[in-house]
């Protein structure tokens, strides 16, 4: 049974695409070796604003993983919903797992992929989570060979985000996530707390998606210096600038696969 065939039954439960969590195991070992690659999410649970849920990072990287398994025919192994978290961990509601739980963790589900294709995309939510993720890839390459690309969904667009947004600043629930959820999630969006925040300091040391990336600054923000948990101005944000930038994501993700050779 191909994907294709598994969403057509109605068995995807309620995702829209063939999750792992989703087959039987009959199911799984008829399907997997047509499977040209698998899919393994990374978010986390952290304040994003009084505006955007505490799972916006894992949410919109769980829809664009969703959108490229229908494309291509991928399965999603699993989401690790809780990430490695530093920066905003004094807020209300946080969690946060080390960063040798995120190894494993990823290490782990990406194991049914390493008998099949051997071909893993890590689609990452949360700028935390990628040197982690990043020697989990290393250690799939090391021990099976594993052809694994690590991808922060907001970098790989940043150039978009920039060209629609008309804030000049974003480090954290800001213009452009607010307008992705917009887009996909305008559910989930509490539009009346929507504010503007605290804007991001510095040059050099500046973590912005409107700026070129020259350092890294490791950061621990304190509530009191930043109320509303907001680096960045979501007031400008729509529905259509997030559809930009979903558009962008999807078509760069194709082009991903594509360069790989695995579709």
């Amino acid at each position: 049974m191909t994907t294709a065939e598994f969403i057509s039954t109605g068995r995807a439960g309620a995702h829209d695409a063939v999750w792992l969590e989703d087959l039987t195991w009959t199911e799984f070992e008829a399907s997997a070796p047509q499977v040209p690659y698998w899919i393994v999410v990374a978010g986390s649970t952290e304040q994003h604003g009084p505006h955007l849920p505490l799972a916006a990072d894992t949410l919109v990287a769980e829809r664009i993983a969703s959108l490229a398994a229908r494309q291509h025919g991928a399965v999603i192994l699993g989401s690790a919903r809780t990430g490695v978290l530093h920066a905003f961990q004094d807020w209300p509601g946080s969690q946060r797992v080390s960063v040798e739980v995120l190894i494993g963790q990823v290490v782990g589900m990406a194991g049914p992929a390493v008998q099949h294709s051997n071909r893993v995309l890590i689609l990452n939510g949360h700028d935390e989570n990628h040197e982690p993720l990043m020697v989990a890839a290393r250690i799939l390459n090391e021990r099976h060979g594993t052809d694994v690309v690590v991808v922060e969904w907001a970098q790989l667009v940043s150039d978009v985000i920039k060209e629609v947004s008309d804030s000049t600043s974003e480090s954290h629930g800001g213009e452009g996530l607010t307008s992705v959820f917009l887009h996909w999630y305008p559910e989930r969006v509490r539009s009346e707390l929507i504010a503007a925040g605290t804007m991001p300091q510095g040059d050099i040391t500046r973590a912005d998606l409107h700026v070129r990336k020259r350092s890294h600054l490791v950061e621990r923000f304190r509530l009191e210096d930043i109320p509303s948990g907001v680096l960045g101005d979501p007031r400008a944000a729509t529905a259509d600038k997030g559809k930009v930038v979903a558009e962008a994501l999807l078509t760069r993700v194709d082009a991903l696969a594509k360069e790989r050779a695995w579709v």
